[in-house]
């Protein structure tokens, strides 16, 4: 019988990722372990105790000294310090602490060690409510560079994004290597070009990138964060063998961690992710409330953040079109440039045809609506019935509920009010749709 596969997330804050601190492989693995030991709801630090034996075969380890390896790296990990620099109401300030605390383990012999985080890490490892990064564990756990990890995490932030800047030596800050590879050819050869190995074989994101130039010198790198779909398919094919491809652990974890992101949100509920869970990874959802994150991020006001998320998870080419895009920009040669405005052609019409489709809809949803006077009516009596009825279905609560009545100059349920919200978009233009497709009267 095989043995169930639990999905693991290490989850830790933006400010963490971005800190300055350099670890070697077997100070990461003792610290990556001592994440996945946190609980999403753990108020305080614990004492974990760390099975080497678990450490070894979580990270398939075949050296003979990995024992006293990884207790030497847990040692060496209570010396480290990690510089945060934060923004505050005062200014920009540069936090320091030091990692961990505290490694009790047996002189000889010993199969394991007890270790703690310092408490001054709560803030950013604790409790977390937005501006963290979270992603599975096994994106990490064969990569042996320290540096690819960090280059992994610095890039996974920025994935719905897209793209990421650095100055090269911002870069080699973040990284504590400004002193290690005074060259950029050496920095470039073992620490950009071995990421960029690292990350195309063993995780879910892949980059390529550019350097910009002053000069004869590169002064900035331009990454292009791309989905590794090699990777992503390898993973989902193990999943298909696997007797339990989301036993009620791993569901657990992901529920908990996905309403973890989301639970601020107006209407937000646990079974809102289950229900999500049971036709979305919980990656392409992860990606999704992420994108909602970063609007809301540039000051736009988001009247419904899980309806937008719902309407989001529809779509499924909604990165993909974002990677066509980055692609093209790539792309130098005559040949690929030819296949760049094609695409740019084809990608233009298929927005005319949805736009056309989207005015189509409406116009017959006018139609209907001045055709049938008590329509409108009638469309609302069937909502407010079916929200009161036992476990309505999630989009019917978000129609029912954010459904907008007492408008100035606007008559009670009227056409003009049905139209209103309809033009609003969310969960009542979804159920409009299907109501009146149910009627026959969008045909």
């Amino acid at each position: 019988m095989k043995e169930k596969r639990t999905i693991r997330l290490i989850r830790k804050s933006n400010d963490l990722v971005e800190g300055r601190y350099r670890f070697d492989i077997w100070e990461m693995r003792i610290f990556t372990k001592m994440l996945t030991m946190i609980k999403h709801d753990d108020q305080d630090f614990k004492e974990y105790r760390i099975y080497l034996k678990d450490v070894v075969k979580e990270f398939q380890l075949d050296n003979k000294n990995a024992y006293a390896l990884l207790k030497e790296g847990a040692i060496r990990l209570t010396k480290k310090e990690i510089r945060i620099v934060r923004s505050t109401e005062e200014g920009d300030k540069e936090f320091v602490t030091n990692i961990a605390v505290g490694v009790d383990s047996f002189l000889n012999n010993g199969n394991y060690l007890d270790i703690s985080f310092h408490p001054k890490m709560k803030p950013f490892l604790l409790q977390l409510q937005s501006q963290f990064l979270m992603y599975d564990i096994r994106n990490v756990l064969s990569i042996q560079s320290s540096f690819s990890v960090r280059v992994y995490e610095l890039l996974k932030q920025y994935e719905t994004i897209g793209k990421r800047l650095f100055q090269v030596q911002e870069l080699k800050d973040v990284l504590d290597i400004s002193d290690k590879y005074k060259l950029y050819g050496h920095f470039k050869e073992r620490v950009i070009l071995k990421a960029q190995e690292d990350l195309e074989k063993h995780t879910d994101i892949r980059f390529t990138f550019e350097e910009i130039k002053k000069g004869k010198a590169v002064v900035q790198l331009v990454f292009y964060i791309h989905p590794n779909t090699k990777v992503f398919a390898s993973r989902q094919a193990q999943a298909s063998d696997d007797t339990t491809t989301l036993d009620s652990q791993a569901m657990s974890s992901d529920v908990a961690a996905l309403y973890d992101l989301i639970k601020g949100y107006p209407h937000a509920s646990i079974n809102t992710v289950k229900d999500w869970l049971v036709k979305y990874t919980p990656e392409y959802i992860r990606q999704r409330i992420q994108f909602v994150e970063n609007f809301a991020r540039t000051g736009k006001e988001i009247r419904n953040p899980i309806g937008l998320i719902q309407t989001l998870l529809l779509q499924p080419d909604l990165f993909a079109q974002e990677e066509e895009q980055k692609k093209q920009k790539l792309q130098k040669t005559t040949a690929v440039k030819r296949q760049k405005e094609q695409a740019k052609q084809q990608s233009t019409e298929d927005e005319q045809r949805r736009i056309a489709q989207a005015n189509d809809i409406k116009d017959k949803i006018q139609k209907a609506l001045l055709a049938l006077p008590n329509l409108a009516n009638t469309l609302l009596e069937d909502l407010q019935q079916s929200r009161v009825q036992e476990n309505p279905s999630f989009m019917i609560e978000l129609a029912y509920d954010n459904y907008q009545t007492n408008l100035a100059g606007i008559p009670r349920r009227s056409m003009a009010e049905v139209l209103y919200n309809y033009e609003q978009g969310g969960s009542f233009a979804a159920y409009l749709i299907e109501w009146m497709n149910k009627k026959g009267l969008l045909v």
